[in-house]
């Protein structure tokens, strides 16, 4: 008995069914292309992150400063770093110039800071713009005794992947990690810091290194997810650091959007 065809071309219906099935597929597996990497949410860790100032003094020498012992939250979208967020806060008490007495006379003269009133400063992002395969501007506005104002940071994206001390340290076994380094320029008059001017210069220049940690689930979750009844929300509400095991990259891939090509 001959097999029926359609429209006299030649095709049988398992041939057409065959045909519906690959075309599924396919377009099941563009689907998945085209969604967008969700963030990866990252604590810092104080212990390797700081923020370092410094100044020109008398015309005669730079000298520097930095903040240890800050908080922060990252959510790193390789795959789309626009869509990267940052939020930091660095406690005024944290200071640390090398010279007791001007740590001392910073916070409690109130010619620099007011520590009572602002105890800490804070950077939140507001734009991220890849500028090259590992480099970024980030836009956010630092507020200093209450006032913000917006700052650009140059960024760099150091590594991302397993912790590397994880070959030879079974404690950072399936920790994931990454580091940043970032550097920015800001005049202090733009935040009522103007004693000493000129003499110790308005221009301040801030270098930033971090490294962090990966939650092992994100602080917000995808509304889907939130409504999935087997999900483990008790973990999700715990924001102490908890690891899974990550799949390592061997290089770090080129940020989308990216208009130069960085060696």
């Amino acid at each position: 008995m001959k097999t029926a065809t359609i429209a006299d071309g030649g095709l049988s219906w398992g041939k057409l069914k065959t045909m519906w099935a690959a075309a599924a597929v396919l377009i099941a597996a563009l689907a998945l292309a085209i969604v967008p990497a969700r963030a990866d949410i990252y604590d810092l860790d104080p212990e390797h992150t700081e923020v370092r100032f410094s100044w020109d003094h008398l015309g005669l020498s730079r000298q520097s400063g930095r903040f240890t012992d800050l908080k922060g939250v990252v959510n790193f979208n390789a795959g789309n770093p626009a869509t990267s967020t940052v939020e930091v806060t660095i406690p005024l008490q944290g200071i640390q110039t090398g010279v007791k007495k001007l740590d001392e006379h910073l916070l409690t003269s109130r010619e620099f800071f007011n520590p009572d009133a602002h105890p800490n400063i804070t950077f939140k992002s507001v734009s991220v713009t890849p500028t090259g395969q590992r480099t970024a501007e980030v836009t956010g506005e630092l507020s200093i005794n209450g006032i913000a104002r917006p700052v650009v940071l140059d960024v760099i994206w150091n590594f991302s992947g397993e912790h590397p001390l994880s070959s030879i340290n079974p404690t950072y076994a399936g920790i994931y990690a990454s580091g940043f380094s970032a550097k920015t320029q800001i005049r202090r008059s733009d935040w009522g810091l103007t004693r000493t001017i000129p003499f110790v210069s308005d221009e301040i220049r801030i270098t930033i290194e971090t490294e962090m940690y990966r939650r092992a689930l994100p602080l917000v979750a995808d509304p889907a997810e939130t409504l999935d009844p087997n999900r483990d929300t008790a973990a999700a509400g715990d924001t102490s650091p908890a690891w899974s095991a990550p799949e390592v990259p061997t290089t770090i891939p080129a940020l989308p959007g990216a208009v130069e090509r960085i060696p």
